[in-house]
């Protein structure tokens, strides 16, 4: 009898599945919506910064001298409120038709009243602040609105 248990013991041992080597946790996925393919995640480390932090950081990045050089002015953009040295542009209010005819944008007027894919003439971009909400003049075309925070 003890010959069987023993026998019988040793067989369920070898039946049992081995013992695996801890792994790393795998990778999340996501499967893209379009060709259900699935992708590696990786997870990031958490910042612990502030929005505070983030403007203080803004501010101390400028070249305040250089800024002033420029005749900009440093204010606080966007919905973050983090700090730029925003300067002005030398044709700002000229009348145009694209922004080949600017140092920055060609923008449709405020107070104008075309709507996308009209003829119109525009006026060049005050300042290089992407903030606000215009609409551009391509080729003395309206394009598309647009609000940029």
């Amino acid at each position: 009898m003890r010959v069987f248990l023993a026998t019988l013991v040793l067989a369920l041992g070898a039946c049992a599945k081995p013992a695996e080597p801890a792994a790393e946790a795998p990778a999340q996925t996501v499967a893209a919506p379009e060709d259900e393919r699935s992708y590696p995640v990786e997870e990031l480390p958490v910042q612990e910064k502030t929005i505070d932090d983030l403007r203080a950081e803004s501010l101390a990045a400028i070249d305040k001298e250089a800024c002033a050089a420029k005749n900009g002015e440093i204010r606080q953009e966007g919905l973050l409120g983090t700090w730029r040295c925003v300067v002005p542009y030398a044709d700002a209010g000229k009348a145009c038709r694209d922004k080949a005819d600017c140092e920055g944008k060609c923008l449709l007027s405020p107070e104008s009243d075309a709507v996308t894919g009209a003829e119109a003439t525009g006026v060049c971009q005050a300042n290089d602040s992407p903030f606000g909400c215009y609409a551009e003049i391509v080729d003395g075309k309206v394009q598309a609105a647009l609000c940029v925070d």
